[in-house]
């Protein structure tokens, strides 16, 4: 649904093509000025360079603001496309998970062989090999093998955390779609309080001239005016101060979308889907399964820590060249073991220190379900009440507020209300205006929020590893 504060958006039109239609003395005029002979230099042109003039800047405001108007502006759901496939944050965690993944493969692997070659007794009188029998070259080749169970567990650990990773992957293209509907909500919202403060000031403009009329009339103090040009000036402000927290969230779009300058916005609220009770909750959320594959990586850890408790491998063979007349080849064969035999300083410690960071994980994992159930819970609940909030600001107060200014206006100009009231009245209708758009900012705000908190991984990993 398109709300009715879109149709008169300030900003849509390109600032000469309001100096065109308005002309240079509409202030003065709206102001119920004199106007002073200095503020229409144009009469004193002659008639043939003011026509000159004037075509060139209809020629030259039409075609601007036919640009404008024709200019793509984007969407959300475009930007959310965009985010994920340019967004350098994301593209270094997919990059983190692509080397983990390839880490994987390369842990599970037994260690290269080794080759030797090398030549023994050799006499330094002649460096002759065959000079004596005990002179022998040899090549040899050896392989080692861990610890029985440790390349399993190191494979389980590797792929876990490559799950993590990719799960990390997941949570970050959900926080990043958060964060880019939170600043584009942001920067909605004060493009429309512009707006607001736009129509606010044709209201205080309205009490300006039933204050200037009635001083004319002798029914009301000079006072009075200038408490209602006050109130004109004062809008200014909040309108500058709208328009700096809008390019802020502008500009974290353009951070998020990669860009070097923000772009252009759709003014209309985007439709996003209606938050329904969560069915799942958050146990598929990506973060919290990257919780649980840290916590199995962390478990398998400790399966590394229990491994080294057996000894490691490491089998020999050489082959011997003799090359004394009549002496046979040599082939050697050896098989050397570590042994584990004083593991109260070493491999207990490992072990100890490796069940602590598992159940360290555990409790991360159960600590982070918690939150994002509290937080779930209270997303939902602030969901409702500013649904009822919106419903009710626009149903009664903002229309009563209107009503209740225009009330207080044609009091004021009959003489049975004074200023201060009817600027009270004037203020209301701005305070409720604004309230409404927050409202709805806030509303759509925590709608993406539930969205980000109840992200589902359909697919997973299973619970049995």
């Amino acid at each position: 649904m398109i709300d009715p504060d879109d149709r008169d958006v300030p900003g849509a039109t390109p600032p000469y093509c309001r100096r065109f239609r308005y002309g240079k003395t509409a202030d003065c005029h709206v102001r119920g000025r004199l106007c002073p002979p200095a503020a229409h230099p144009a009469a004193d042109i002659p008639h043939a360079v003011l026509a000159f003039v004037l075509l060139a800047t209809v020629a030259m405001g039409l075609g601007h603001c036919v640009s404008a108007d024709a200019a793509p502006r984007l969407r959300l759901s475009q930007a959310e496309a965009l985010a994920v496939r340019v967004n350098p944050s994301l593209e270094g965690v997919r990059q983190a998970a692509v080397g983990l993944r390839h880490e994987a493969v390369a842990v599970g692997q037994l260690p290269d062989p080794q080759l030797s070659l090398g030549a023994q007794n050799v006499p330094l009188n002649n460096f002759s090999l065959s000079q004596q029998q005990m002179s022998v070259v040899q090549f040899g080749v050896s392989q080692a093998f861990p610890a029985w169970g440790a390349l399993t567990a190191r494979r389980r650990k590797a792929v876990f955390a490559m799950r993590a990773a990719v799960e990390n992957g997941y949570e970050r293209r959900a926080e990043i779609v958060f964060l880019l509907r939170q600043a584009w909500f942001a920067a909605l919202y004060a493009h429309k309080a512009m707006a607001a403060i736009a129509r606010e000031e044709g209201l205080a403009r309205e009490t300006l001239a039933a204050a200037r009329a009635r001083y004319r009339a002798g029914r009301a103090s000079l006072a009075d005016v200038l408490r209602a040009e006050l109130t004109v000036d004062a809008l200014h402000n909040r309108a500058d101060r709208f328009q700096a927290s809008g390019a802020a969230a502008r500009a974290r779009i353009a951070e998020i979308l990669a860009r070097p300058r923000p772009p252009a916005l759709a003014a209309q609220w985007p439709a996003l889907p209606v938050p329904s009770p969560a069915t799942g909750g958050v146990a598929r959320q990506p973060s919290l399964l990257a919780a649980r594959d840290e916590w199995r990586a962390a478990r398998a850890a400790v399966g590394i820590a229990k491994s080294a408790y057996w000894p490691a491998i490491t089998v020999k063979a050489a082959y011997g060249k003799d090359f004394f007349p009549g002496s046979p080849n040599w082939l050697s064969v050896g098989l050397s073991v570590s042994l584990p035999i004083f593991p109260a300083e070493r491999q207990d410690q490992r072990l100890d220190a490796a069940r602590a960071r598992s159940l360290e994980a555990r409790y991360r994992y159960e600590d982070q379900s918690l939150a994002l159930t509290r937080r779930l819970r209270s997303a939902e609940s602030l969901h409702a009440a500013l649904k009822r909030e919106l419903a009710r600001t626009q149903r009664s107060l903002l229309p009563t507020a209107r009503a209740a200014f225009s009330a207080a206006l044609g009091s004021y100009a009959a003489g049975r209300l004074g200023m201060t009231a009817a600027l009270a009245a004037q203020k209301r209708v701005l305070k409720y205006a604004l309230l409404r758009l927050a409202e709805r900012k806030d509303l759509e705000t925590v709608a993406a929020e539930i969205d980000w908190l109840t992200t589902q991984r359909s697919g997973g990993y299973g619970n049995g590893q």
